[in-house]
Formats: C-alpha cells, sequence, structure tokens
C-alpha cells in the first residue's frame, strides 16, 4: 500500500470581490471510516515521495536473508570447532564470524547496490555520518567511552573483586603480539559493523513503517528502531562471550558490562550517524587490555 494524499487543486478563481475557489479531492482510502476498512493483520505502508529511497521491507528481507544463512552457517560450523575437529579455536572463530556476519552482509549489499542504486557506504555511514564534525565526535566519543569507562571497568573489577578468575595474555613473541591485536582487531570489526551498520544503520535509513490490526499498531523505520535492534543483536552476540567474560568479571558484572557497552555505543551511532569510532574505541579497549595484562 502506499500512502499519499491525492490533492487535485484548480487554479485560483479571481473576479473582482478577489473570490478564491479551491477543490481539495480526498484519499479514497482515507475518507473510509478505519471500522469499515477491511480487516489486515500486518500492511507495509510508505510514502509516495519515499518509494524511490531504501525501504523499511528491504531493511527486513535483507536481514531475513542474511542472517538465516549466516546463522545457518555459524553455529554447525562453530560447534565443530569446540569438538577440536579445528586448530586454534580463537583464530577460527574469529574468521568462521568475519564470514558470516561481515562478508555474507557485504555480498549482500554489494548485489542489491548494483540492482538498486539504493545504498552506500555499506551502511557504515549515514551521508550526515561523513562529515567532519560527525567523524571527530565519533572518534572522541568511541576513544573516551571505551578507554574512560569499559577500561577502568575491567581494571577495577580485577583488582578489587576476589572472585574472579585473573586476567592474563601469554605473549611471548612479536609474532604472538601481531597475531593476538590482528584478530582482536578483526573480531571487534565483525561485532561492529553487524551490529552497529548491517543492523542499527540500515534501519535507520530505512523509510516506511509496518502497520499491525488495521494500523492500531505501527513500528516505522528510523534512528529509535535501529537503535533497540542494534541492542538485541548486541546481546544475542555477546552470549558467547559471557561464558568467558563471566570468569574475569563476574556473572552480574558481566551482564551489566555487556548491556552497557551496547546501549553506550548504540547511542554514539544514533548521534553521530557511523561507526567509526565506537570500531576504533573497541580495538583500542582491547590494546589497552594486552598491555596491561601480558606475560
Amino acid at each position: 500500500m502506499v500512502m499519499s494524499n491525492i490533492s487535485e487543486e484548480t487554479p485560483d478563481i479571481e473576479t473582482e470581490g478577489e473570490l478564491s475557489i479551491n477543490i481539495q479531492i480526498p484519499n479514497i482510502e482515507q475518507s473510509i471510516p478505519k471500522e469499515k476498512r477491511k480487516f489486515k493483520i500486518i500492511e507495509y505502508v510508505i510514502r509516495e515521495e519515499d518509494i524511490s529511497k531504501f525501504s523499511l521491507k528491504e531493511a527486513i528481507i535483507a536481514n531475513g536473508v542474511v542472517g538465516i544463512i549466516a546463522l545457518a552457517i555459524y553455529f554447525p560450523v562453530e560447534f565443530l570447532s569446540y569438538t577440536h575437529i579445528f586448530n586454534e579455536r580463537y583464530y577460527f572463530h574469529v574468521v568462521l564470524s568475519l564470514i558470516c556476519f561481515v562478508a555474507l552482509p557485504m555480498i549482500y549489499l554489494l548485489i542489491f547496490q548494483l540492482k538498486t542504486k539504493k545504498t552506500k557506504y555499506f551502511f557504515t555511514s549515514t551521508e550526515k555520518g561523513l562529515k567532519p564534525k560527525k567523524i571527530i565526535s565519533s572518534l572522541i566519543q568511541g576513544i573516551v567511552m571505551h578507554a574512560g569507562i569499559f577500561y577502568p571497568w575491567v581494571l577495577l573489577t580485577q583488582k578489587y573483586s576476589g572472585k574472579v578468575v585473573p586476567l592474563v595474555y601469554y605473549l611471548s613473541s612479536a609474532n604472538d603480539w601481531a597475531l593476538q591485536l590482528t584478530f582482536f582487531a578483526l573480531n571487534v570489526i565483525m561485532f561492529e559493523f553487524y551490529s552497529k551498520a548491517f543492523i542499527q544503520t540500515q534501519f535507520t535509513e530505512a523509510k516506511g513503517a509496518l502497520e499491525f490490526f488495521n494500523g492500531s499498531l505501527t513500528i516505522q523505520g528510523g534512528k529509535w528502531l535501529g537503535f533497540i535492534l542494534q541492542n538485541f543483536v548486541w546481546i544475542g552476540g555477546h552470549i558467547q562471550e559471557f561464558f568467558w567474560l563471566k570468569d574475569y568479571l563476574g556473572s552480574v558484572n558481566a551482564v551489566f558490562f555487556i548491556l552497557v557497552s551496547g546501549i553506550l555505543t548504540g547511542l554514539t551511532v544514533l548521534e553521530t550517524g557511523n561507526i567509526f569510532g565506537v570500531t576504533v574505541g573497541h580495538v583500542l579497549l582491547n590494546v589497552l587490555l594486552t598491555i596491561t595484562y601480558v606475560k
């Protein structure tokens, strides 16, 4: 369905008394009372001027297709890696995550972009998010947040909580350092791209709405829908991480750490329109922790 107000105006007819006649023809469907319209459980609507833009329907299809394929590949193969069929489990986990949650979405978006010319930058940024002021703001927020909140959070928990496992990185050579930091960075890029770009920014850019029960409930595309959805994906993506994070932070603390990090990073993307700052800040956090707890 297309929401539009069909309005036809006749030229103003002017007389000596300056009489003006303006005839408006109302939208036929809108003139029908809601209770008399055909009942529909769910209906997609979009304004006529937004039809040529990236739509909520396209965002839902993209996430449905990519999400189903990615999860269908990720979980069976990840399970096999836990059975020690594969060596270097963490490195394998990162590569698998990149294939499922970065490569697959980017391939889908590339094909979609070539066909429709509707998307740009793989949703790593909005148009406004590429302005220098927004990029600088994003970088400052991301760095300050991770170095000033999340790093001290881990540091203080490790120092003052007697119920956690000491955090230690065993890196004995330059090669070990290079591998560790490289795969940390790749894992961070995967998390931030999928949750903040493919989910949050994509739904932020989406036009249109879903109406349920003849408009009794409406879900509108836009920044708040993107923010809410990315939080669900952020939490879901950190379920595996929770099972080791709880050892170093404690169970309750780990839950709050995941929730707060998802909310704060999501708010930064919501305000700045790009994922650059949260990605750089997240990488910095892993570098700081590695330097602090290396043996």
